[in-house]
C-alpha cells in the first residue's frame, strides 16, 4: 500500500499559487482517474484511492502548510505506512527552475515549512519526496521569475504567470506519470530517469 500526498494550503485564495503545486498535482491525478476526494477530519486530510498496479491512496492536508506533518503522521499511523519507502510527498521547490522535477529518498527540509513539519511529526528525514520547480528562473530561457527584492513568502504565495499556466497541463501530466512510475519501479531507477530530465 502506498500513499502520495501533495502539499498546499487550504482555501480558494491559495488554489493557484506556486506553493500549492503539490496539492494541484494530486488533484490532477484524481481528475484524470475519475475519482473524487472526501474529507476525513479525524486525519486532517482529503483522501481518494486510485487503482494502478495496486491501490494507491492520494491525499492532501486540510491544514495550512506549516502544519502538514499532522496529516501525514495521522495517515501513516492509520494505514501503517512504511514511510521510508511507501510514502511520497509532492512539494514545491523554489530552488528548482519552473517545470523541473527532482526525486529524493531523503533530505533536509531546506527551509520549506511543510517538510519541516513532516520531519518533526515523523521524527525522520528519510521519506521519498518529489520536488517540483516553481521558480528562480524559467527553465531553458533563464528568464527571471522572482524579482530580486521580492520576499520569498510573497513569491511562493503568488499565482503562476500566464505563460507558466499555458504549460501547466503538460507539467501536471508529467507529474502524474512520475508518481505512477514511483509506485511500480525502485526509487533509484525513478530518480535516474526523472532527475535527468529538463524542465518544460
Amino acid at each position: 500500500m502506498k500513499l502520495i500526498l501533495g502539499l498546499g494550503n487550504p482555501g480558494e485564495e491559495y488554489a493557484g499559487t506556486r506553493h500549492n503545486i503539490g496539492r494541484r498535482l494530486v488533484e490532477h491525478i484524481a481528475v484524470c482517474e475519475k475519482i473524487r476526494f472526501s474529507s476525513k477530519k479525524s486525519q486532517k486530510a482529503a483522501l481518494a484511492t486510485v487503482s494502478w498496479e495496486e491501490p494507491v491512496h492520494l491525499a492532501y492536508p486540510l491544514t495550512y502548510m506549516n502544519l502538514s506533518g499532522e496529516a501525514v503522521a495521522a495517515l501513516v499511523k492509520y494505514w501503517k505506512i512504511e514511510f521510508s519507502k511507501d510514502l511520497l510527498i509532492v512539494v514545491d521547490d523554489v530552488a528548482l527552475p519552473f517545470g523541473k522535477f527532482r526525486f529524493r529518498g531523503e533530505g533536509s527540509a531546506g527551509g520549506h515549512n511543510g517538510l519541516a513539519s513532516i520531519e518533526t511529526h515523523l521524527g525522520s528525514r528519510v521519506y521519498p519526496r518529489l520536488r517540483i520547480g516553481i521558480g528562480g528562473v524559467a527553465s531553458g530561457t533563464g528568464e527571471p521569475l522572482m524579482k530580486q527584492e521580492e520576499p520569498l513568502r510573497d513569491y511562493v504565495l503568488s499565482n503562476f504567470k500566464i505563460a507558466e499556466e499555458r504549460k501547466m497541463e503538460g507539467l501536471l501530466q508529467r507529474g502524474l506519470e512520475a508518481c505512477r512510475e514511483w509506485t511500480i519501479e525502485p526509487l533509484t531507477e525513478v530518480m535516474n530517469c526523472i532527475n535527468a530530465g529538463g524542465g518544460i
